[in-house]
This record gives structure tokens, sequence and C-alpha cells, in this order.
């Protein structure tokens, strides 16, 4: 008896809390060995086991990105606790699975698991022992109230406000006494409650004449973890309840939330306070006060508040968690030296907001995308890391205007010029951390260069990190707790430092790697020297919110332009896309559709054919879409540019149209005719000038290389008549159960799909319609190739499939031509990817994703992505095609080609028909110019030079 109640002390030590209007994590549900049954009701032991073998197994897997066999392991472990009677274990499976599908962006079927998951609890509360009810040993209260706050927080991701304070207000929150308190600070006072915990196990289990002893202990250890459960769930009520006033503009309540919480986290001599979770509450409560200040307006309070959260996270020994209360202190500071009327005052104010952002830019450097320490601040405060580059960037650039000549823009010298050359690597650094941090939210995994024994080093470290988590997370489900809190902090310690020195040592023997997880941007006259030429200008783009800026950059000048708000060149963005993509032009790739048309249902559908005579919009009304986007991006640049070759570097919702389809003058009657761009410009894009200096810096492979690989006409449905012999519309792996669940999501996101379910609840992928004209695409291509005397294979049917790109070898290939779905997902980058054959995969789901795409073995291929798909949502982020495409610079590629939205046959035919025949016959063009030829040869032919048909193919990377 001493012993079980010594094990049903081992309790969770945390919760991932949040700061204001930040979707937070919080801790999984945790399974203790369950109160005495009957034997009648009694889990079966071997059941058990194996349940939670699967779920521990599944959120592994979960962790890594790896959701489609995470949902096999968790919806067998689900099985099996269910078998077993095991309400606890089914409510901790239940849990597991609305986090995979909280992630997935699949919030109703989330929701739906977590609100099993709670009455699971409620279940296994009232059938617990009355023994241990009223020792008070139980932790199904604790975790049914985690479950509301979950509850509470997916609904408040979908602001839906009235919902998530239902779900917060059924929380059972009571304010925890100060009682706990324990001698001296530091190290020692951390440690003080859980070396209490471990030393009361270690007693108990002994047994014989330390029985006695040990039962006090228990008992006097049992109000320290109820002490925390009640820190724990009253803090997690107020900071969700701060959140949701927040978000309803509610700030006075929303303040009187956060000051609860900074009440029951602070307390000097408390032992709870020097919990290394406490800490977080605290830091976390300080940060949303002075976002409370801040968006009252009272900057002059956000600046001492901010000061103040800053100044504790140090304290707390929190560094971590100090990058936002810097950023808040920067843009605090700038927005009181916006008010100030002394010019000499405001000087000096926004030289300290700028410190402030440097200081924030420095910590965020130290914090390794993808680890435990960057899981826990993305998931605590409201800002990004992303936001502190762009606004750092932004306030930079407009003190390079305040010190030019002009207010609006142009070339810059001396003081002007290196704030502009600052504001313009802090750009650069931003972006390749917007994709590290994509990454790091789903948990790829980068093999690909990485030498084996590193490689496992790396993984078991990473794999014991994960497991002491959680044991102090609280998602422990062993039957016995071994060591201290403070040891496993210890523990954890010692392995973040040895697990940053193996990323160092594989970033030495691995300088590709380095080159994607420890970039190095490029200055800008490094930029200047080692990317331009003198037939070559640089425009990189930054939105922001109240301001945008254009670099343009030659090889030897630097001019910087002040550019209207994100908003203003979003809608003109927006309103040309609609001219690009008439309605009449539209298509579904929903199987329900029947048409064949590879271009996705972005709005109202209409059925058509594949020839210029379906193409509707107005040519007047074109032109004057396209103008006002050349007059905003392009033409304050346009003496610099002239007639040489234009570098993009795009920002938000830039990155979704075509430059060379952009007019210089309003107005006309013929497409043919209009003056496009392209007609006089080489237009290339980039994810950055510095990945264009890294991939142009890396050695050629062998120019003789001639062979080709053409991918296309994939299967679908099982009802294809090509599908026979098939395994399956799903991955072998899981069945059903795994059906569409990325897939599902990007379609959402991308066409409009409709989210759909199976009987059991699990997301079901809509059906995708055939691309018939890829075949004779492919076929056209292949025939081409041969002419030239270049080697071409082609993959089609149930040959282009997942596990091929993945597991065959691609080196030997010099052209690797993909005709299939590719969803260019804005809204939520990381369901960016290809749709390869859905029938007949043993080991894959058939959507390649851009997390993949980062681990294939590419020679240096031109890659052409021919039949890609975007899709606008509210979000507008870069990262959807950037990072389909850098993921395939970083498999080897340095050129690649993605089509912006998906057109006819007949049209795509004949563009990689002129496009391949310049590429590869005779000595071969550059990818660059054979395109802009091919593009400029369709415009003057008529048939298709309206944009849609000859403007969506892009290049992005190295036009040499």
């Amino acid at each position: 008896m001493i012993r079980q109640k010594a094990r049903l002390l081992a309790l969770p030590l945390a919760i991932v809390i949040a700061s204001t209007g930040a979707p937070f994590n919080i801790a999984r549900a945790e399974i203790p060995d369950a109160a005495p049954r009957p034997a009648s009701a009694a889990p079966t032991q071997a059941g058990t086991d194996n349940a939670r073998r699967a779920l521990s197994e599944g959120r592994a897997l979960l962790k890594r990105g790896r959701a489609s066999e995470a949902l096999v392991r968790l919806d067998n472990a689900l099985k099996l606790f269910t078998a077993a009677n095991d309400n606890k274990g089914q409510a901790a499976a239940q849990d597991a699975l609305g986090e995979l599908y909280e992630r997935q962006g699949q919030y109703n079927v989330a929701l739906g698991f977590y609100q099993q998951a709670y009455d699971s609890f409620v279940r296994a509360g009232n059938d617990e022992s009355a023994v241990a009810a009223a020792a008070g040993f139980s932790s199904t209260k604790y975790n049914a109230n985690l479950m509301l706050a979950k509850i509470g927080n997916a609904n408040l991701r979908q602001n839906k406000i009235p919902e998530a304070r239902a779900a917060y207000g059924q929380m059972n929150a009571q304010k925890p006494a100060d009682t706990l308190t324990g001698g001296g600070g530091g190290r020692g006072g951390r440690r003080g409650l859980g070396g209490l915990l471990g030393s009361a196990a270690n007693v108990a289990m002994s047994g014989g004449a330390n029985a006695s002893t040990a039962i006090n202990a228990a008992m006097a250890v049992k109000q320290a973890f109820d002490a925390y459960r009640q820190l724990i769930i009253y803090s997690t009520y107020e900071m969700g309840m701060g959140r949701i006033d927040f978000a309803n503009s509610q700030l006075d309540t929303a303040k009187k939330h956060f000051e609860n919480a900074l009440a029951a986290a602070g307390g000097g001599a408390n032992l709870l306070a020097k919990l290394g979770q406490t800490r977080r509450f605290r830091v976390a409560a300080r940060t949303s006060l002075g976002d409370v200040a801040f968006a009252q307006r009272r900057y002059a309070d956000a600046v001492k508040l901010y000061t103040e959260a800053a100044t504790g996270a140090q304290k707390d020994s929190r560094l971590d968690l100090m990058w936002p209360a810097q950023r808040g202190l920067g843009r605090s500071r700038w927005a009181l030296a916006s008010a100030e009327r002394d010019q000499n005052k405001a000087t000096r104010t926004r030289d300290e907001a700028l410190a402030a952002y440097r200081d924030s830019l420095r910590t965020i450097e130290t914090i390794r995308a993808g680890s435990l320490r960057a899981d826990e601040a993305r998931s605590t405060f409201l800002a990004t890391t992303r936001d502190v580059f762009d606004e750092a960037s932004s306030y930079m650039a407009e003190m390079a205007l305040l010190n030019s000549s002009s207010p609006n823009g142009g070339e810059l010298q001396g003081r002007a010029l290196e704030y502009a050359a600052e504001a313009f690597r802090v750009s650069e650094a931003g972006r390749a951390r917007s994709l590290l941090d994509l990454l790091g939210e789903t948990g790829t995994e980068i093999t690909e260069g990485v030498p084996a024994e590193l490689l496992q080093r790396k993984r078991d470290n990473l794999n014991r990190q994960q497991e002491l988590a959680t044991e102090l997370t609280g998602v422990n489900v062993n039957a016995e707790q071994k060591k201290s809190a403070g040891d496993l902090e210890d523990e954890l310690e010692r392995l973040q430092t040895e697990s940053d020195q193996i990323e160092n040592q594989i970033r030495a023997a691995s300088p590709r790697y380095a080159s994607l997880t420890a970039p190095q941007p490029l200055t800008l006259a490094e930029t200047q020297q080692r990317v331009l030429d003198d037939r070559t200008v640089l425009l990189e783009y930054s939105l922001g919110d109240q301001a945008s800026y254009m670099w343009a950059i030659g090889n030897k000048s630097v001019s910087l332009y002040k550019l209207p708000a994100r908003s203003v060149i979003e809608g003109q963005v927006a309103s040309l896309r609609d001219q690009i993509l008439p309605a009449s032009l539209r298509r579904s790739i929903l199987q329900s559709s029947g048409d064949q048309q590879r271009g996705l249902n972005l709005g109202n559908a209409s059925t058509g054919n594949n020839s210029a005579s379906g193409a509707g919009g107005n040519v007047s009304s074109y032109a004057t879409a396209a103008n006002a986007v050349y007059k905003t991006a392009i033409e304050p640049a346009a003496s610099l540019i002239g007639d040489r070759r234009v570098l993009v570097v795009a920002d938000g919702a830039l990155n979704y149209i075509p430059f060379g389809a952009l007019v210089t003058a309003p107005g006309g009657t013929d497409y043919a005719a209009l003056p496009y761009l392209i007609k006089t410009n080489e237009i290339v894009y980039a994810p950055s000038a510095s990945v264009v200096a890294a991939i142009s810096g890396q050695p050629r492979a062998n120019s003789g290389n001639r062979a080709m690989l053409i991918v296309a006409d994939p299967v679908f449905s099982q009802s294809d008549p090509r599908a026979r012999g098939g395994q399956g519309a799903a991955a072998q792996t899981g069945g059903e159960v795994t059906r569409g669940l990325a897939l599902g999501s990007a379609l959402t996101d991308v066409a409009g799909a409709p989210a759909q379910t199976t009987t059991t609840g699990n997301a079901a992928a809509p059906s995708l319609v055939r691309l018939n004209g890829t075949s004779v695409e492919a076929q056209q291509i292949a025939q081409l190739a041969r002419t030239s005397q270049t080697r071409a294979d082609t993959w089609t049917g149930l040959e282009a499939s997942e596990s091929n790109i993945e597991g065959k070898d691609l080196k030997s290939y010099r052209v690797l031509h993909v005709a299939t779905h590719g969803l260019l997902n804005a809204q939520r980058p990381q369901f960016t990817g290809l749709v390869f054959s859905l029938v007949g995969n043993r080991s894959e789901d058939g959507f390649l994703r851009t997390d993949e795409v980062f681990n294939l073995r590419l020679g240096q291929p031109l890659v052409m992505l021919s039949a890609c798909e975007t899709g606008l949502g509210k979000e507008k982020r870069g990262e959807g095609v950037i990072g389909l495409t850098r993921a395939f610079m970083y498999a080897g590629a340095p050129t690649v080609g993605v089509s912006l939205w998906s057109v006819s046959d007949r049209s795509t035919a004949e563009l990689m028909t002129n496009f391949y025949r310049r590429l590869l016959t005779g000595q071969g063009q550059p990818p660059a110019a054979s395109m802009r030829e091919a593009q400029t040869q369709m415009i003057a032919s008529k048939r298709f030079s309206q944009p849609f048909y000859w403007a969506p193919f892009v290049l992005v990377g190295d036009w040499r």
C-alpha cells in the first residue's frame, strides 16, 4: 500500500502556458496506475502494456513530424485501451489524437477527441476507489481540467470566443495557498520540492521500520503536489481567460487575469516559485501585461512592464523566453519616439528601440530552431520570431529613409546607407529563420548529407530529451518516478548542451547542412560582389502592417523605396489574380466535378475547354490591374532596372504573382500587344540573395549528363482502371485510418475542399481528378528529348509514386519534370507538397510534403513542377512556394521551375515543348533565358497570349 501511494505521487510537473492571443500547448494527460477495480472490470495487463507502448510510439512519431505513422499507433492505442476497459488510457490516447489533428489544422476533429478525453477522465474519476479519492491522490480531476483548457484553446484558435470562454469557465480553478516555503534560493531552492519528492519516494519504497516515516513524508508531499496542481490549473485558467479577453478587446479584464496569474506564480521563498514551469508562467504573465499596455497605447507603462519581463526572464534563467519582451520593448520605444515632438529626443528613443530589437535578435540566435526551448517559446507567446525580424528590418529601413534626402526613397549614401545595409541583412536573416522555424514546427529531420554516426547520436540525444521532458511535464506513463525534478532538469540541461555540440559537429562535417541550419546571411556588400553582375538587379521586398519597403540593388548602387502597407499590396495582388484567373477558366481538381482540367476550384467554377476560346476577362481590366502592381512594386526602380535581368526576392502575397505579366502602361485591346515586363526583362526569383550565393557556390555536376526523368499522370482513385493490382488508396502503414491526413488539410486550404470524416471520426481526403493531359505532355517532352540525343525515362500511372521518388537514385538526371497536382499552401506552408499515386503505396501516403523533399537524393537537376496551384488564404505566407523550392535546392537542384496556378493541357504542352527545345538542343540556353523566349513566343502567337496560359511558370534559384 505504501509503495502504491508513493507511485501515485509521481504527478505531472508542468504544462505549457501562453501569452495573449497565442495558441499554447497544454501538457498531455498522464496515465497513472488505475485504482483497484473489481476483478470483472480489471484491465488485462498485456493489453494495457501494448496500449501504453503504442501510445508512447505514437507521441514520439508525432514529435518527429510523422503524423500518419503516429495516427496508426494512437488509433491502435485507443482500441487497446478501450478493449481493456481503461478509461484513463482511453483519455490519454484521445488527448494525443486531439493534439495530432490540431497540428493538422483540423480543429473540429481535434475538439471531438478533446471532448471524448474529458468525458473519459470524468468517468475515470467516478470509478476511482473511495480510498484514493479520500486520500486526494487522484489525478483525474486535474487532467479533466487540462482537457477543458485544450477545448478552450482550440476554440480560441478558430476565434470562437463564446465557446472558448465556456470551456475555460468550466475549469475548477482555485488559487493555491502560499504555504510552501523552503530555505535558500538559487539552485538548491529550485530543487527543493523535487528533492523532497524524490526523498519521500525512496523512503516509502524502503519499507520496514521506515514505514511510518514514509507515510508521514508521503502525506507532506501530498500537500506540495496538491498546491502545485492548483497553481497549474489556476494559472492556466487565468492566462486562458486573459487571452480570451485580450482577443475580444476587453483589455482591462485581460489585465486583471494576467495580474492574477503573475501573483500566483510569484512569491520569493515559496518552493513552487522555484520550479521551472512556474518561472515560465511568471515570464509569460509579465510579457502579457506589457502587451495589454501596448494595446492600450500606454507606451511608457509598456516600456516599464517589458523591461521587468526581460529582467525577470534573465533572473529566472529563462533567456530563451526573453526575446518577446525585448521585442515589446523595441516597438514600445519606437511608438514613443513617433509621438515625441523633440526631434533630438525622438532620434535617441528610436536608437534605443533598435538596440532592443538587436538584443531580441541576438537572443533568438541562441535558440536552435526545433529544440525543446524553441518549442516552448513558440507555444508560449503571441509574437513569432518572424515578427521580430520583420519589425526590426522595417524600422531600420525607416531610419535609413529618415537619414536620406528623400523620405520615400532613392539611392542612398552615408548614414542612410548604413541603416539600409543593416535592414537588408536582418531581412535576409529573417527569411532563413522563417524556414527553419517552419521545419521545427513540422518536426522535420534532415538526414540527407548528415553522417550516419552523428545522425544516430543526435536521435538518441533527442529521444532522451523527450523522455525527460515527458517526465517533467506529466506525460509520464511509467509506474514509478525514480529521479527528482531537480535531477531531471540537471540531466536535461546536460543533454541540451551535448545536443548543441553534436549539431556543431554535423555542421562541420556537412557544409550543405550548415548552409541550411546555420545560415550566414550575406551583407549588402557581399550580395553585390557574389550574387549580382552588371546585367542583374536585385529587388528585395519586405511587407509591413504600416508600410512596406523595397531594396533595389545593383552591383554598384543601392536604393531603398517605401511602398504601401501590406494590406494595400495584398489587395492589388488579389485584383490581378482575379484578372489572370477569370471564373471561366477556373476548374476543380475534386473528382465530383467530372472535369479533367488540372486547375483548382478557387472560386465559382464552370466547365470549358482547353483552348483560348474559353478565356474570359477583359484586356483593359487586366492591364489596369497589372499596371497597378507594376507602379507599386517596380516603377520606383525603373531607371535602375532598364533592360537588365531582374532577380526578385518577394515577400508575402508577392510570391504568388508572375512579375513578367506586369505591364508598364494601362489600357489596351489586345493581350499580345500589351507591354509586359517579360518582353524587356528576364526575370528570376529566389528565396533570398544568400541562397543564390550558396547554390551558385556548389561544385557543378558533370555537364555531360543529359538524362531526363518525367513523372506524370499518377493514379488518384481506386476506381481508375489503371489501379488494378494496386494495394488500396491509402498507405499500408495505416489503411483507412491514415487516408488523407495531410492531404486533406492541404486540400482544405488550397482548394477549399470541405473537411470530411470517416465513420470512425478520422479525416478523409477528397478524391482528385485524373490529369489526363499530363500523360500526353510527358510523351511529347520525351520525344523532344530523344530527338535532342537526351535519354528520357518516364514514370506514369502507378510508377508515378512517392516511394519511387524517395527510394530510387535520381542523381543521374539532368532534368526532373513533374506533372502532377502540386499544392502551394500560402496559409499553412507545412501542408505544401506534390500529390503522387494514391493507390498501391506500401509505405507512403502519396503526398510528398516540403519537409520530405529535403531528404531526396538528387544530383543537380533542373526541377520543373508543372501542375502546381496556389491557395491564398487569410494568411499569405511566402513559405508555401519558397519552402518547396528551397527544399529541392537543398536536395541538389540549383534551379526550380514552378507554376503558380494550373493551366490547360494544350497550352502547357506547347510552352514546355518550346522551353525544352531551347534548353536541350545544340549548346542549350540557360533555363531562365529559355523560359523567357518560350513565353514571348506564346504571347506573339496570340492563340495563348492571355497571361493565364503563358505566365504561371516562374524559375527560382540560379539563372546561370
